[in-house]
């Protein structure tokens, strides 16, 4: 299913950035302002047990408080896993608890099953820093491909990681594509958009044999252009108009990952 936000989250960050003077225009925000503001320090910390991608210690509801994040992360995630945790720290409803640990999972939740609060804080962090209204126009006549929707990614646009700017394409966009995120060959999670009517392998199955996400899974170099193949790779059993089917891959490496973005265009789409 394609992915729905939760209206807490994006409403509260749409308030946080008036709040805040966050111009309109601004594209990528000034997260360490925020953090200044707020009085929340950031550290890198490893805890093996449990572990967590981003944590948020708050000793008290109304007291300040502090991240700390698992090493490693680079500048986009980085970025969106301390958002994730503003998030959590300023939507009202989530002030219950005095540490959230947060893993892989959890900055990827809504593509997946995952917790409301979670999908909340997401939904706040994508808000925060990818706007809808203008993300929107940015993504406007881009095709979905990671080396067009990384563009959007760069520090100069919103100094977000290549996964989150792909979740929001794909949120946003008219085209008829899935992002698709698999571990080891095996599908953990599947965002679809709105025009994706298409029936493709969900979490748990194995990446179609003749997918280009198998060829990188077996060595090959991915490749962020959309390439073709043919559409059985990813369909199930599809009994409708024929459509071309386009396929786009990134590596991630460090989390034994390979992303897809599955692109179909029905006859008659290219006029």
């Amino acid at each position: 299913m394609a992915t729905r936000p939760s209206r807490n989250g994006r409403r509260v960050a749409q308030l946080f950035r008036r709040a805040r003077g966050l111009s309109d225009g601004a594209r990528a925000c000034d997260l360490d302002a925020i953090l200044a503001d707020d009085g929340i320090e950031v550290v890198e910390s490893e805890v093996r047990e449990p572990g967590y991608t981003a944590c948020l210690v708050r000793p008290a509801p109304d007291s300040p408080a502090g991240i700390m994040l698992a090493p490693g992360q680079n500048r986009g995630r980085r970025r969106f896993s301390i958002a994730h945790e503003l998030g959590h720290y300023h939507i009202p409803t989530h002030k219950n608890r005095a540490t959230r640990r947060c893993g892989d999972a959890d900055m990827t939740a809504g593509a997946h099953r995952g917790s409301l609060h979670e999908r909340e804080a997401n939904d706040f962090a994508a808000e925060l820093l990818m706007p809808r209204h203008l993300f929107s126009q940015d993504a406007r006549g881009r095709d979905p491909n990671f080396r067009e929707i990384g563009e959007l990614a760069e520090r100069d646009m919103y100094d977000v990681s290549r996964t989150a700017a792909a979740l929001r394409y794909v949120e946003v966009t008219r085209s008829s594509c899935s992002l698709v995120c698999a571990r080891d060959g095996i599908i953990e999670w599947v965002a679809k958009s709105k025009g994706f009517v298409y029936r493709i392998p969900w979490r748990g199955d194995p990446v179609p044999v003749e997918s280009h996400a198998k060829a990188v899974f077996s060595g090959e170099e991915a490749n962020e252009e959309a390439e073709a193949l043919d559409p059985y790779a990813w369909l199930e059993n599809e009994q409708r108009q024929p459509v071309e089917l386009f396929e786009s891959t990134l590596a991630v490496p460090r989390q034994s990952q390979v992303l897809s973005l599955v692109w179909a265009v029905a006859e008659g789409d290219w006029a």
